[in-house]
């Protein structure tokens, strides 16, 4: 079985600008993520997508850098297009793909190993992290306006041990089966897809600086939980 990792990783971040450039103590996000997928016990080939010449010339890690048209290098296409136009014209031979971000630094080599041998052997053609939320998704609120909305309006005063325990997207990779990337006519996910749970520390996002504080605490709660980890 031939497994093909990508990491998108493209120049023009908008709300954290080089956000693909990051650092810790001068070893950067990506050569971490790539470092851990190459710890796991499945031979796994490593891409990078970028259009950032800074990346080619600075990752440490050795991996294959692919160029993307420019119609994948604005705001508008998404990253699941970026991975299936990839797919056709690249990695068309491999058997599953997993994608994975330059923030998912706290996900360890173990983590990828149960993700991606839940894929195998799942009659499902896609998978995707998922974390717990810490209360009812049915007790969350919007600020619209300056006034705080309830999105469940109805359920405000419903018992938590009757809403039951919800989940989000982790954000942190996605495997697809080969039949997925071929036949998938959308980009949507929907309750047809394999799972994989991680905790939440794993979950993190990164779209602005408290979301890196956030990302950086975690990765050295991590790096003090996982051996594994880079």
């Amino acid at each position: 079985m031939k497994i093909a990792a990508l990491i998108p990783a493209r120049k023009g971040s908008k709300r954290m600008p080089n956000k693909n450039r990051l650092d810790i103590d001068g070893d950067m996000f990506i050569d971490k993520v790539l470092r851990n997928l190459g710890k796991s016990k499945f031979n796994i080939d490593l891409f990078v997508s970028t259009d950032d010449g800074f990346l080619k010339d600075n990752i440490k890690t050795s991996v294959n850098f692919l160029e993307r048209e420019d119609q994948y290098c604005d705001d508008f296409a998404t990253v699941t297009d970026l991975t299936k136009w990839h797919f056709q014209n690249v990695l068309q031979d491999y058997d599953i793909v997993i994608q994975m971000y330059i923030h998912s630094i706290c996900i360890n080599s173990s983590v990828i190993d149960e993700g991606l041998t839940k894929m195998i052997e799942s009659p499902k053609s896609n998978l995707i992290s998922i974390a717990r939320l810490d209360g009812p998704v049915e007790w969350t609120f919007k600020i619209v306006d300056d006034e705080l909305r309830p999105n469940f309006p109805n359920k405000r005063n419903e018992r938590s041990q009757d809403l039951g325990v919800s989940y989000i997207d982790a954000g942190q990779f996605y495997i697809y089966k080969k039949e997925w990337l071929k036949n998938s006519e959308d980009n949507e996910y929907d309750g047809d897809c394999a799972w994989h749970e991680i905790p939440t520390f794993q979950s993190n996002d990164l779209d602005e600086n408290s979301d890196l504080d956030k990302l950086l605490f975690n990765y050295r709660y991590s790096s003090n939980l996982f051996s594994d980890l880079s």
